[in-house]
């Protein structure tokens, strides 16, 4: 049996279905008018399975593996889900806070002193 890795937030891997994502698939095949129906129906079902989710536990959703303390651990893993522009722009902020954690590592290690003697 082929195992493959659909992507999925963990808000919709516990509100989502199987059934859902295949109705969800089978959109863009069906006439306007049922493309319409069949959205609604499969969005309406997703938010009745959330009110159900969230009215049913008292304690919220936590990632439970990754402990998500670090911003950059954070945004990698919202680039998952994301793609063109915005995946750039995820990028690009992920590639400052390592400039800036880079910046703060030379500061330290260097000796305060070492200005002082550049200037004699």
């Amino acid at each position: 049996m082929e195992s493959e890795f659909i992507a999925q937030t963990a808000l919709d891997q516990m509100v989502g279905t199987d059934q859902g994502q295949l109705l969800k698939a089978l959109i863009p095949y069906l006439p306007p008018r049922e493309q319409q129906l069949f959205s609604l129906y499969a969005k309406a079902k997703e938010f009745s399975n959330a009110v159900n989710l969230f009215g049913s536990q008292a304690q919220p959703m936590r990632m439970q593996a990754v402990s998500a303390s670090q911003p950059v651990d954070i945004l990698n893993d919202l680039r998952k889900y994301c793609f063109g522009n915005t995946r750039r722009t995820l990028d690009q902020i992920t590639n400052m806070m390592a400039m800036v954690e880079m910046i703060k590592v030379m500061n330290s290690t260097v000796p305060e002193d070492s200005c002082e003697e550049e200037r004699q």
